[in-house]
């Protein structure tokens, strides 16, 4: 369903801008424009579906960017070292705020939410108030560099040959589990959609080759959706997510479960910190990473995460932040204010959460 709503968004689009915002050129850069807000959407999803949200995400990113920004710039840190130290930054943030959630008891809601202030309050501080900038160019060519074509060609064909078997070996395994199971038809559909979507991913990097950036998202996308649905820990997020008590009382440590979830969202303050930093050649203390928490929890919602746990996924989180950032690529290309995309998307957040609400309530007791 998701992806027919994008489909549709994608023709009116195309349709108001004259044909523009299907361009080579214009699906770049939305890929790029998309690019941190699905790396916040990924974290969005692995703390919602364990019934925790994060409203600090664009506050800490901030922190972690003039981190960056004063070790490469100020004091002339090797890139790399700035890099090691912004994302152990992010981790430790992490880790402080799942201390506080899973050892002290205390909302995510609220921890968060006292986080959003401080660390942007520390950017601040640390920063004073200042731009930072420029970084250095090895740095922002990571962010802003693109892979050559004729590689970037490759590499999508290998990821679709090797999703096609990985996919195709699970639907041999279910038809053993259900022999009634289609396995020639789920095959074919398999094939011819992975075709499509790999067809139209090298018909868009064959002009300029695939954006470093949107490689990045792949990795992280692919780890966290590794981690959520094929780990024993994955699993333990769910069950928590689905009935907290019972995962409790079938073993699971709860406490630890949402401790190291804090954590790797503190990698995920580290890594998309540094992509933003990188992409903008600078950080701003004051306005970095500003409503950053709301697009990647609208983006998850409208993924298909559900507000009251054990529900979610990576797929969908991304899937969600590329209509967002659809829908302000097209009113930016025709010409419509910005405020106008900020009332937008305070309507898809509210939007995303009635659609949640009524999921819910058709839910069987």
């Amino acid at each position: 369903m998701l992806i027919l709503i994008l489909g549709g968004v994608w023709f009116c689009f195309y349709v108001a801008t004259g044909g523009v915002f299907l361009t080579q050129r214009n699906l770049l850069l939305l890929s790029l424009q998309t690019s941190v807000v699905g790396l916040a959407a990924i974290n969005a999803v692995m703390l919602i579906v364990t019934r925790n949200f994060d409203l600090s995400v664009g506050s800490a990113v901030a922190l972690v960017g003039v981190v960056l920004a004063l070790l490469t710039v100020k004091y002339q840190c090797n890139i790399w070292v700035g890099v090691f130290i912004a994302l152990c930054c992010g981790i430790g943030m992490g880790a402080w705020q799942g201390f506080w959630v899973s050892r002290m008891g205390i909302s995510s809601f609220i921890v968060t939410l006292a986080g959003m202030l401080y660390f942007r309050g520390i950017s601040m501080i640390a920063s004073d108030g200042a731009t930072i900038a420029p970084l250095p160019q090895d740095l922002t060519d990571l962010a802003t560099g693109f892979l050559s074509p004729d590689w970037s060609i490759a590499l999508i064909a290998v990821f679709a040959a090797g999703y096609l078997g990985f996919r195709g070996f699970e639907l041999r395994r279910a038809r053993f589990v259900d022999p009634r199971a289609n396995y020639a038809a789920g095959l074919v559909r398999l094939f011819l959609s992975i075709a499509i979507v790999a067809a139209i991913s090298i018909w868009i990097v064959s002009r300029q080759g695939l954006p470093y950036l949107v490689i990045l998202v792949g990795i992280s996308g692919v780890s966290a959706a590794t981690l959520m649905q094929r780990t024993r820990y994955g699993t333990h997020l769910y069950a928590i997510g689905g009935n907290e008590e019972a995962a409790r009382l079938s073993g699971i440590n709860v406490r630890r479960s949402i401790f190291w979830n804090f954590v790797i969202a503190g990698l995920g303050y580290g890594i998309t910190g540094i992509a933003l930093t990188a992409r903008v050649s600078g950080a701003v203390g004051g306005t970095a990473g500003l409503f950053l928490e709301l697009d990647a929890i609208a983006a998850a919602i409208i993924g298909g995460a559900s507000l009251s746990g054990g529900r979610g996924r990576v797929a969908g989180a991304l899937l969600g932040a590329l209509l967002m950032g659809s829908l302000n690529n097209g009113m930016s290309l025709m010409n419509m204010p910005f405020f106008y995309q900020n009332a937008l998307r305070g309507f898809v957040l509210l939007l995303a959460v009635s659609i949640d609400q009524a999921r819910r309530s058709k839910r069987p007791a």
